[in-house]
This record gives C-alpha cells, sequence and structure tokens, in this order.
C-alpha cells in the first residue's frame, strides 16, 4: 500500500519553502557577487529568484519521488516497509517486536483527514518506522489489526486457541473543570530560574536608568518586574499545559493502555501493561494543597525523547489523590507502606549546603556591585531566612520503603515525585557515595528498570539514606529479585 496522496502536498509545501529560501539565498549572493566584479548586468542580481523557484521545485520532485517508492504491507506476521529515492531500502518489522504504535495529527493533518503512524520497537534507539501520512482511517485500522495479530500470534503460542474479543473500558477522562485546574496548578516553580539567567543580562542596561531615584525605586522596578514575569510564565505554563492534556482520555483494551489527547496535536497510542516499568505519582506543591496528583509510567522499549514525553506516559494527568492511588493499584496491585526518611543528619546536610550556596551568590554578587553595576547586593543575605525551611522540607520530601512486591522512593518537593517498582522489573541496584556523603556517613540506592526515561536520569532512588540501611536495602531488593524472577519462572500453579 502506498502512503495518503496528500503526502505529496504536506511534505513537499514545508520542503519546497526550505529548498527556496536555501535557493534565494545563494542566488543573491552569486549574483551579488557577479554583478560587482563585471561578469554579470546589474538585473542579474535578481538571480535569487529563479534560484528558488528551481530549487523548490527539484524539493517538491524529490517528495513526489519518494511518495511513489514507499510502499508498506503489513502481513499476518510482520510490518514490511519498502522505501528509498536514490537507493532502496527495505525493512521488515516482526509484530512480536513491536512494542508501540502511536498517532498523531497536528491541526492540517485532523483538517485534511491524514495522521503520522510511527511504530516503536523493543530495544530501539529510535522510531522504527514512520507511515507520514496515511488517512486518519488507515492508521486506526493499522494499530488495531497489529494489535490484533500480536494477542493472535502469542494465543497460538501459548495453545490458547482464537484470541476471543475484547472490550474497551474507559478507565479516566478529564473533565473541562479539571482540565482547567491542571492547567492553573501546572506551574512548576523551577521555571523562574529564567529569571536569574535573563537578569544579569537586563541588569546592567536597566539599573543605570533608574540608579538616580535611589535603591528604593530600584526595589519597587524589580519587585514588579519580578510579579510580571511570574505571571507571564504561569500563563504560558498554563497555556502550554492546556493544549498538551485537552480531551484526555484513558482506556483499557486487553493487556494495553490506550489514551488519547491534545488539541493542536492529537495524540492516539497504547501503553502495553506488560512493557510498564514503574509506576509514578507526581505531586507539584500546588497539587498537593488541594490534594491531588498525577499518575505516569515508565515503559521499556521508547527511545528518549521519541514520545511526546520522552518514554514516560501519564495514565491521569490529574485527579483527587485517593482517586489516582486507587487506578494505580488498578494497574499495580500494591499497598501504600510508610515512607521512611533519611536520618536527620541529611537535614544538616542540606542546611549547610543551602548556606553555602546563598553564600556564594551574595559573593558573586558583591562583586558585580563593587566592579560592575552598584546595586544592594546585601539584600540576597536575606535568603539565609529560608534556609531552616527549606532544609527542612526537603528533608520531609525525601524517603523510601519496601512493601510486599514492590519497592518505593519518594524524592522532590517542588515536584514530588514517588516510584513504584514492581521487584520482578528490576533490572540493576547501585548503591553510591559522593564524597560529601561520606563524610555525613549517607548514601543512595538507584533502583534501575528497563524504563527508557532511566537514561536520561529518572530512575527510582533512595537518596540519602543511612549506610548501613542503604547497604540493607540493596541487598533487600537484591534478593527479592531473584525471589520475584524464581516465582515467575515457577508460575502460580508450581510449574
Amino acid at each position: 500500500m502506498r502512503l495518503h496522496p496528500l503526502t505529496i502536498l504536506l511534505e513537499g509545501v514545508g520542503r519546497a519553502f526550505g529548498a527556496g529560501i536555501a535557493g534565494f539565498t545563494i542566488g543573491s549572493v552569486l549574483g551579488t557577487v557577479l554583478v560587482a566584479r563585471g561578469f554579470l548586468p546589474t538585473a542579474a542580481s535578481t538571480a535569487g529568484v529563479p534560484l528558488a523557484i528551481l530549487f523548490g521545485a527539484i524539493a517538491v520532485g524529490y517528495e513526489f519521488a519518494h511518495y511513489r517508492h514507499f510502499e508498506y504491507e503489513l502481513t499476518a506476521n510482520s510490518l514490511d516497509i519498502t522505501s528509498g529515492v536514490f537507493f532502496r531500502r527495505e525493512r521488515e518489522i516482526p509484530l512480536g517486536r513491536i512494542q508501540n504504535v502511536d498517532i498523531s495529527r497536528d491541526v492540517f493533518a485532523r483538517l485534511l483527514g491524514v495522521a503520522v503512524v510511527s511504530v516503536e520497537t523493543a530495544g530501539g534507539g529510535e522510531t522504527e518506522a514512520r507511515l507520514r501520512y496515511v488517512g486518519f482511517e488507515e492508521s486506526r485500522r493499522l494499530q488495531e489489526q497489529i494489535r490484533q495479530r500480536k494477542r493472535t500470534a502469542i494465543a497460538d503460542t501459548e495453545e490458547e486457541g482464537e484470541a476471543e474479543p475484547e472490550e474497551r473500558e474507559l478507565l479516566f477522562a478529564l473533565s473541562d473543570q479539571d482540565l482547567l485546574l491542571l492547567s492553573v496548578l501546572s506551574f512548576d516553580p523551577r521555571i523562574l530560574s529564567v529569571v536569574f539567567v535573563v537578569a544579569p543580562a537586563l541588569g546592567p542596561n536597566i539599573v543605570p536608568d533608574i540608579d538616580t531615584a535611589g535603591s528604593f525605586a530600584v526595589a519597587i522596578f524589580v519587585v514588579l518586574g519580578a510579579v510580571a514575569t511570574v505571571v507571564a510564565l504561569w500563563a504560558f505554563s498554563a497555556a502550554a499545559t492546556f493544549v498538551q492534556f485537552y480531551g484526555f482520555k484513558l482506556h483499557r483494551l486487553g493487556d494495553e493502555l490506550q489514551y488519547e489527547r491534545g488539541l493542536v496535536q492529537r495524540y492516539d497510542g497504547s501503553i502495553p501493561t506488560d512493557k510498564i516499568q514503574t509506576l509514578v505519582v507526581e505531586e507539584n506543591v500546588l497539587m498537593r494543597q488541594f490534594r491531588y496528583a498525577g499518575l505516569s509510567v515508565d515503559t521499556a522499549g521508547y527511545a528518549p525523547g521519541s514520545t511526546p514525553t520522552g518514554g514516560s506516559e501519564a495514565a491521569i494527568p490529574l485527579a483527587a489523590k485517593s482517586a489516582v492511588y486507587d487506578l494505580a493499584r488498578d494497574i499495580e496491585p500494591f499497598e501504600r507502606p510508610s515512607i521512611e526518611r533519611p536520618p536527620k543528619r541529611a537535614r544538616r546536610r542540606y542546611f549547610a549546603r543551602y548556606s553555602l550556596v546563598v553564600a556564594g551568590l551574595s559573593g558573586i554578587a558583591f562583586a558585580i556591585s563593587t566592579y560592575l553595576v552598584a546595586f544592594p547586593w546585601y539584600w540576597l543575605l536575606a535568603l539565609l531566612v529560608a534556609v531552616p525551611f527549606a532544609a527542612d522540607r526537603k528533608w520531609r520530601h525525601r524517603g523510601w520503603a519496601l512493601g510486599p512486591g514492590y519497592a518505593f522512593t519518594r524524592t522532590g518537593f517542588f515536584r514530588r515525585k514517588t516510584h513504584v517498582v514492581p521487584d520482578f522489573r528490576v533490572q540493576t541496584v547501585i548503591e553510591r557515595q559522593s564524597l560529601f556523603q561520606r563524610r555525613w556517613s549517607i548514601a543512595s540506592v538507584v533502583v534501575d528498570t528497563a524504563s527508557s526515561s532511566g537514561l536520561m536520569g529518572s530512575d527510582a532512588v533512595a537518596i540519602d539514606l543511612d549506610v548501613e540501611d542503604a547497604h540493607a536495602l540493596r541487598e533487600s531488593i537484591r534478593d527479592r529479585l531473584q525471589q520475584a524472577l524464581g516465582d515467575r519462572r515457577i508460575g502460580p500453579d508450581g510449574d
């Protein structure tokens, strides 16, 4: 089968535009140089226009050739793709290796009734195949038939006979009220770090203009600027969240979770439950005040950044915390344990660390005020008042626990994450200790899974445990992993 004919238009316009700009630039520069040297008349300096048209036509021609030479076929056992204009490439993707078939549609694709189908495979370093574009109904057909044929193949392998039809169950739908609430509560205070990046660049140009009005005017200006920045960043964050999770729905179909979301870019994807590595309950500082939370799942098979969320998909963007844990337990039947905090000397460590940070920032501000632009640098010392509170909050929102069949870790104040890791999903357990941790006799334990998000530093980590507790936790998780693997090999019937 071929791609949708509108592929030539949708892909060709973009390629033609880029090629046309390149042709116009090259033609204009070349024409100007030749005219300046007397090789061509003055009128030839407009050579950029015909060259832009030529480059654009070549780009459209290439896209037409790509369309003519791109074919795909879904067989009983594989998805076969043939492509290539100058060099032919034939790919046969076994259905058994396919993890996810995701559908995405931007505004133009939705208006024209087409979609992009992305095929992800187990252990793939990148998207294995992308059909850009096919008809929307065809994308749905591919997604459903790949799922059905995989299930039939598994049933045949296990000698279970023909797979029975499955019903699609709605697990969660984000209401309009909750979407607005999510947009408002989704603001991450860490975004304010942008202020500290922009301020040094703008400060020297702004402060001298108001310096004659005195320190009070400077203070008023800084406060108003900070408030305006916070409001602007909050509005931007809310708008981005609204667009991302508009129309969010989560269904269960057999052994898959299927989601759909998006206002501008619409996504329809699947999450195989047998590929879920870790459940993550997320609560930022605002959500916690209203007892709301979100749930995401880290899966194997996605390359980091290959999905809209880089290997982690939201199962529930926002709901009451009790409802979030209910759905999480529906996916993995765990019991919520009591989280054990790090030792109290870890809190003293955080106090010392934050005090040094404030002192360092004050020293830098003093140097800038002395040698570059004079301003009341000593205001930064007021941050020392917040150091005890910050150290205590950090300590209280870190912890770990072991429950029947699951390991739990918690970390983060502004965006607190509670990882739930099944014993049999653990790949490795790593105990690590930095130079500064050794001075406080504490260590951290990393619970590594096959989740692709772990490649981006999002593994479950029990931070700043007592050294003896870290040793015991590492050994316990290792023993539980061996036990879980043994139980799965033996099976529930003892076979």
